[in-house]
């Protein structure tokens, strides 16, 4: 019998907890790949559509309560205390023989300690990211059983901080790959984006919060752009429909709405665009695999900026910048722009800069080959979940479950 066949035998239960909507993409690809290991597997907990759609039952929806910042997560504490109190119930009512927690940093860490001293173990996917909280992996690392890690400096962060870690690999990797001209057409044609001009993205993000306080800023910067590109068309994704809705009534107030269209599928608006203006996050991942080059811009509340000055003055964050393909590469391969410098013509001009400059598009785009080579071989998912079910069966075994860290070695050298 295979090492992958003796993990997967025994029905288990499996609690699933996620707190956006990125975390409910993660948490639907893990599912399907935990019934395939085992169908028998009985899988229930906290996230959105589609993880249930995926199997799993879920007890509450919690693609709303993601937020970023430190004043900014104060609006969902009620949602957060809810969502604790119907896991705490139905873990007391069916034990679960395994807890996987994907996101959502500190609500993740309280109740991975309040599993763990009930005896569930707890599995990290997604921790908490190195690039800021480095000096805080050790209290991290001992809320886990074990942390599932999916870029090569934060499982050699957590590793050092004494974690128990397997590196898995990014689930992104399986989905997205470099976009041909062919398939960039396709998309166009698709959404109704035939014609000439540029294609530009505004993806402000996939929580209620940036939908609010980035799209106004990337439509004003829309207008800045198009005294340079006069017949550029925009995309804006929306993840959830309350978010399309919130979009339509910003953009009903301008003058150029015609040239503006919103959908439901993010990776198709990055495949048809020729850059995407947008917010720091997994968005900026899924550009980067695609191969559209962006421009990022990261804008918090004035208290947490402030917060943010203080913890990189005093060397408690690594650095402030924002990016994940520029935090992965260790240099800046694509423009930030942050806080208050995201004013809409500083925006716009970067955005033309790399427009109108084809031999940067290039090697922007080469960057991300490299870049991608970073985050692990495709089949993440199901390292994944192997690990999961390695978990609540015992010992991981060498080499049955990880993947090659083979971005360590890159890394050094692309510093």
């Amino acid at each position: 019998m295979s090492p992958a066949r003796q993990i997967c035998d025994s029905e288990p239960q499996v609690l699933i907890s996620t707190g956006e909507v990125s975390g409910d993409l993660i948490g639907a690809g893990l599912a399907k790949a935990l019934l395939a290991c085992d169908p028998s597997a009985r899988l229930w907990g906290v996230g959105g559509f589609r993880m249930e759609e995926a199997g799993v039952r879920i007890i509450d929806n919690t693609n709303l309560l993601g937020s970023v910042g430190i004043t900014e997560p104060l609006s969902t504490v009620p949602g957060v205390m809810r969502t604790f109190r119907r896991i705490r119930d139905h873990v007391r009512n069916r034990r679960p023989d395994v807890a996987v927690l994907i996101g959502h940093e500190f609500f993740h860490m309280i109740l991975a300690r309040w599993l763990r001293a009930g005896g569930i173990p707890t599995v990290a996917y997604f921790p908490p990211q190195v690039w800021i909280w480095r000096r805080l992996a050790g209290p991290i690392a001992r809320s886990y059983d074990l942390i599932l890690t999916s870029f090569p400096e934060e499982h050699r962060v957590y590793r050092m901080a004494g974690g128990n870690v397997l590196f898995v690999g990014h689930y992104l990797r399986d989905l997205l790959k470099p976009v041909s001209p062919e398939g960039r057409a396709a998309a166009r044609h698709e959404l109704g984006l035939d014609g000439p001009g540029p294609v530009i993205g505004l993806l402000p993000g996939s929580r209620m919060q940036e939908v609010d306080r980035l799209l106004p800023l990337f439509l004003d910067a829309a207008e800045d752009l198009r005294r340079g590109e006069p017949q550029a068309r925009f995309v804006v994704p929306a993840a959830e429909s309350s978010f399309a809705k919130a979009a339509e009534r910003l953009i009903e107030n301008r003058a150029w709405k015609d040239r503006v269209t919103v959908t439901r599928g993010s990776h198709q608006a990055m495949t048809a665009s020729d850059l995407i203006i947008s917010c720091s996050g997994t968005a900026t991942l899924e550009a980067m695999l695609i191969g559209v080059p962006m421009v990022i811009v990261y804008q918090v509340s004035g208290i947490t900026w402030l917060v943010v000055e203080f913890l990189d003055r005093s060397g408690l964050i690594h650095s402030k910048t924002a990016g994940l393909p520029n935090l992965i590469a260790g240099k800046r391969l694509v423009p930030e722009i942050i806080q208050y410098e995201a004013v809409p013509s500083q925006i716009g001009r970067e955005a033309l800069s790399i427009l109108h400059d084809p031999g940067r598009q290039q090697r922007i785009k080469a960057d991300f080959e490299t870049v991608a080579a970073m985050m692990g071989e495709p089949g993440a998912a199901e390292r994944a979940a192997r690990a999961v079910m390695s978990k609540k069966s015992g010992p991981i075994g060498p080499g049955v479950l990880a993947a090659p860290i083979e971005g360590r070695a890159m890394i050094k050298s692309y510093k």
